[in-house]
């Protein structure tokens, strides 16, 4: 310790044979002495402001005898502070004054040769060097306080340390700077958790960007405080767009009393997360289907902060469960009509025939034309066909229809494949419901079927009429087979379809954009 201030004299609190050099010295060790009792009292925080305390201003305080046996326990102090080590810069000899834990910290052989500043200063990587130097040349020439951190590398060539130097200068009686006081802390382990934070933070917001999946954060009261791209995008909303929302806003109506209530049992803790398939709607007013996961965080004393929303979309999904339950709903349409079909066909046949033989070949005939309506039904024709031949190919089936009962007028019109396909499902839907209820269904019905071209507009009108058979009664639900028949020629050529059920019989129109169904018009 009497090294750390030049006294080679000082032991144990005794003062042995001192010249005038080193009772000036002494004096400044009194002086001085408040200063360490500061630095040992915070050597066990750990903290960055404890080099405040290191460093204030306590130089009144006396130096008796017994604090003097203090002083020789300031190593193992220091060891049991690891991290920190206390120094003194001479600034007229340019040498360090450190206790053991700075020799250690810097990797320097305790009680070897002095440490200049120039031999400290080379333990400093390159990169940061030229920052340290000019920060104790500003020390140096006018006082100013030193706060840095930099790097060192230790002899042994493999560990890197970060050091946190946190100084004042001390000046004489012509107010020069005398010596600078400060101290070296180890922060190695606080950069690397601060990084390890940082490093964190990047892969979370990476995530959170990156994720191809709705991510977003939602405030207690519903409003879009934060959201990924891919849930602007599926929403079809910027992310500013969003901030001035609440997802009440943009939730479809008939999902939005599930998800409040859910919301309010995450809230009052009955449930920890909740997840339920909901529609959003979009700024063009199309719908989204999504399937939305949700969980919310709270705060240290359990308060609700904010939700965390995951959305995924499953639009595709939904469309195609749509679509397999119309096709089950018109498989089993499909085989419900063949029955009613087939019973039409043997009670008319027998009907008619005039004996067994002749029964058999009407209606073997019959369920083969049944055969040849299905495969145009399930779309097995690769060619396109003419209107008027279609007409009669999917009627012969139902009934010997004389040209009194099936009355045709129209301009000869080339089909394409996709509009036989079409047209036949609307007229086997349409002759199946004529045999099953209306004018087909008995022998005094006939079936007005009309089609002509608009030249100017560019579009089929086709028109399906009974008359005849029995009264038919209006109903307010439509089944299946009127949804097709609606949705047909509108949804696939995007034409406007009709269905009237007139006390007289079924009318039928539709008008259909020519490009789309004539066989030369799509080629």
């Amino acid at each position: 310790m009497a090294q750390l201030f030049g006294l080679e004299g000082l032991h144990g609190g005794q003062v042995q044979n001192l010249d005038h050099a080193q009772s000036d010295e002494i004096a400044i060790l009194k002086h001085e002495l408040g200063d360490l009792k500061a630095m040992i009292a915070a050597a066990s925080d750990a903290d960055l402001t404890v080099v405040e305390m290191l460093l204030r201003d306590n130089k009144r305080q006396s130096l008796s005898d017994p604090d003097l046996d203090y002083v020789p326990t300031w190593p193992d102090l220091a060891q049991e502070n690891s991290g920190v080590a206390f120094y003194w810069l001479d600034l007229s000899s340019t040498r360090f004054h450190w206790l053991h834990s700075g020799h250690h910290l810097f990797g320097f052989d305790d009680g070897a040769e002095p440490i200049t500043f120039a031999r400290w200063a080379s333990t400093i990587l390159l990169a940061d060097r030229d920052q340290v130097e000019r920060a104790f040349k500003s020390s140096r020439e006018v006082g100013t306080p030193i706060n840095h951190r930099f790097r060192i590398a230790l002899p042994d060539g493999k560990t890197v340390r970060w050091i946190h130097d946190r100084a004042s200068v001390q000046f004489d009686s012509q107010a020069r700077p005398l010596r600078i006081v400060g101290a070296h802390i180890d922060v190695t382990a606080m950069v690397a958790a601060q990084r390890a934070i940082e490093d964190s933070e990047v892969r979370f917001r990476q995530t959170f960007e990156h994720a191809n999946v709705g991510v977003a954060h939602v405030s207690i009261g519903g409003r879009f405080v934060r959201c990924n791209a891919c849930l602007c995008t599926m929403l079809g909303r910027a992310e500013h767009e969003l901030a001035s929302l609440t997802f009440q806003d943009i939730t479809h109506p008939e999902d939005l009393d599930t998800d409040l209530s859910l919301v309010a049992r995450l809230l009052s803790g009955e449930i920890r997360s909740y997840t339920m398939e909901k529609r959003y709607i979009r700024p063009d007013g199309g719908v989204l289907w999504t399937d939305l996961n949700v969980s919310l965080l709270r705060d240290s004393q359990g308060q609700p902060v904010n939700f965390v929303s995951v959305i995924t979309d499953i639009d595709a999904r939904k469309k195609a469960q749509d679509q397999v339950q119309l096709l089950l709903g018109e498989a089993d349409h499909r085989v419900k009509n063949l029955l009613s079909v087939v019973g039409a066909i043997v009670k008319s046949s027998a009907r008619t025939a005039s004996n067994v033989s002749e029964f058999e070949a009407r209606l073997s005939r019959r369920l083969g034309g049944i055969a040849a309506s299905y495969d145009l039904l399930v779309n097995k024709t690769t060619g396109g066909g003419e209107l008027s031949q279609l007409i009669r190919r999917q009627l012969d089936i139902f009934a010997d229809v004389s040209a009194d009962r099936l009355i045709l007028a129209g301009d000869p019109v080339q089909l394409a494949p996709q509009a036989v396909h079409a047209f036949g499902m609307v007229l086997h839907e349409l002759a199946t419901n004529a045999c099953k209820y209306g004018a087909l269904s008995s022998d005094a019905g006939s079936v007005h079927i009309a089609w002509s071209v608009d030249p100017a507009a560019d579009t089929l009108r086709f028109v399906w009429q009974e008359h005849g058979g029995p009264t038919v009664e209006a109903t307010q639900k439509q089944g299946f087979g009127s949804n097709i028949l609606l949705r047909m020629l509108s949804g696939t050529f995007g034409g406007t379809t009709s269905l009237v059920l007139e006390p007289e019989g079924a009318r039928f129109k539709a008008v259909v954009p020519l490009k789309c169904i004539a066989l030369d018009a799509v080629d």
